[in-house]
């Protein structure tokens, strides 16, 4: 097979580089003179490759605009899009090479890595081991899949669960220490299941757990060597969670609670001896979940993630994985996490971890290079960077406009508003460019032209803007968005 690549000139070293691995076909790289493919277009490159013959297939950047048909129609030749990353271009080369098709409007990424990870995970899910089913909620005996269990604080407002509703198993409705309010525990039962989600509840209080599952609650947190026979009365109702009271020797404590729970004739329970927080006992923690998997074949087991991400300062993304994959080796298909504050999205990232390590699990693979990544804010290939060049120059103060730009994030997209010359405009939308672009056109239209300087201002700080409302970040206006790794001196940029 003849393959034709289409690249810019920032990504052609990138592209020769990838290619090299590809065999069965017969590779050309041909650079168009842009420097990067966000730039180009289909016309573009349409008008630039008329005369181009011999080729089985183009294959077209993934950032290309525009619908590839375009090309294919001016050049004879059938042409797709290939990957978003430059890097990943042999993916799609063996995609074509097995008889896959690729889409001439969207890039290949969506076809290659997602589709094949799609398929692995419905594999998984069709043949895992169950331990038993609650609420039509099949739950596994052991990894993988995994079982997501979001832990609603006791001040959260349900609509904030609404945002992450899609990437939980079950709603755990929490309650602080020394509550007792069964009217509250039955009403905030029952507002959680209106969310179409098996729900559980975590008390301090047997009473209000007791109270919990008649209203609905389908799991129970927790059940130990204390409250147990308070608990018997509503024993084959729900799903127990066993945790441990004592704070020592707690894998035994869990044990001989399930052995006591099923003379008692509790047929649904998931073992958790708790996991400690970071510095606080966490290794030892481990260790206890290591004997508690070694001692029990026939019970799920559970890990509250949240403890370790909760209560450490670093961004969550990674912690949650590093946890995920940590449960997966220590056979807990169960995993408890919250979502709020410094942890917000934790539901999103502790289900997108539990397919790559359910993933990496089936293949006996480092979970690695499976499709799906949590790779947010680094990359995992550097692009070569080219040695600075001119005049270097350091910070200089801006010059007074006519008017001025406010900028900020409202609850759903970027908000800019300019005040001076020209009156008031606001404007509002998800994509910096375009509002640079209409705030530009509004104003000319105005008869106002703010300076080169201004406008260069207003599209950084927009684009600033847009970075934080893409990973749900705070923004404020001519503030860092990131701190800086040290390099030199430790500053903010």
């Amino acid at each position: 097979m003849k393959i034709l690549l289409v690249t810019g000139k920032l990504a052609y070293p990138i592209l020769s580089e990838a290619v090299k691995a590809i065999r069965n076909a017969e590779i050309d790289i041909v650079a168009m003179d842009v420097p990067v493919a966000a730039l180009m277009n289909v016309r573009y490159i349409a008008e630039r490759l008329k005369g181009v013959r011999g080729y089985d297939y183009i294959i077209l950047p993934g950032l290309v605009f525009g619908d590839a048909t375009l090309v294919e129609r001016a050049t004879g030749i059938p042409t797709v899009k290939g990957t978003e990353e430059a890097w990943d271009i042999n993916l799609a080369v063996e995609a074509l090479l097995q008889g896959k098709s690729l889409s001439p409007r969207d890039p290949a990424d969506k076809f290659i890595s997602k589709g094949d990870s799609e398929k692995y995970l419905r594999e998984i899910e069709s043949n895992f081991r169950e331990a038993f089913t609650v609420s039509g909620l099949r739950i596994p005996l052991r990894p993988p899949p995994f079982r997501i269990f979001l832990e609603v604080a006791e001040k959260q407002e349900l609509s904030d669960i609404r945002r992450v509703e899609k990437y939980v198993d079950v709603i755990v409705v929490g309650f602080p220490v020394g509550h007792e309010d069964r009217d509250e525990v039955r009403r905030k039962v029952k507002e959680a299941i209106e969310l179409g989600k098996p729900v559980g509840i975590d008390s301090d209080s047997p009473s209000e757990l007791v109270e919990g599952v008649k209203a609905g609650a389908m799991f129970v947190f927790n059940m130990n060597e204390r409250n147990i026979e308070a608990l018997s009365q509503v024993k084959r109702d729900a799903c127990f969670v066993v945790a441990p009271y004592e704070v020592n020797n707690k894998s035994q404590v869990v044990l001989s609670t399930l052995k006591k729970a099923k003379e008692m004739g509790f047929d649904r329970m998931i073992a958790d001896p708790v996991l400690s927080p970071p510095l606080k006992g966490f290794v030892d923690s481990v260790k206890e979940y290591s004997s508690l998997r070694e001692a029990i074949n026939d019970v799920p087991i559970m890990m509250g993630i949240l403890n370790f991400t909760e209560l450490i300062d670093v961004d969550s993304v990674g912690v949650n994985a590093s946890m995920v994959a940590i449960a997966a080796e220590l056979g807990a298909s169960c995993l408890l996490t919250m979502d709020k504050g410094k942890t917000k999205w934790s539901a999103w990232e502790t289900r997108e971890a539990g397919k790559m390590m359910s993933i990496a699990m089936s293949k006996s693979k480092l979970p690695k290079d499976v499709g799906i990544d949590l790779l947010i804010l680094k990359d995992k290939r550097r692009i070569p960077r080219e040695p600075s060049r001119g005049i270097e120059i350091g910070r200089n103060e801006p010059t007074m406009d006519r008017g001025f730009s406010r900028i900020y994030l409202s609850d759903e997209d970027i908000v800019v508003e300019w005040m001076g010359e020209g009156g008031e405009i606001k404007l509002h939308g998800k994509d910096a460019l375009s509002l640079g672009r209409s705030l530009i056109r509004e104003l000319e239209k105005r008869g106002v032209k703010p300076s080169l300087e201004h406008a260069l201002y207003i599209g950084y700080e927009l684009s600033k803007a847009e970075v934080a409302l893409s990973i749900d970040k705070n923004y404020i206006q001519d503030k860092p968005l990131f701190k800086r790794i040290p390099n030199g001196e430790n500053i903010d940029t």
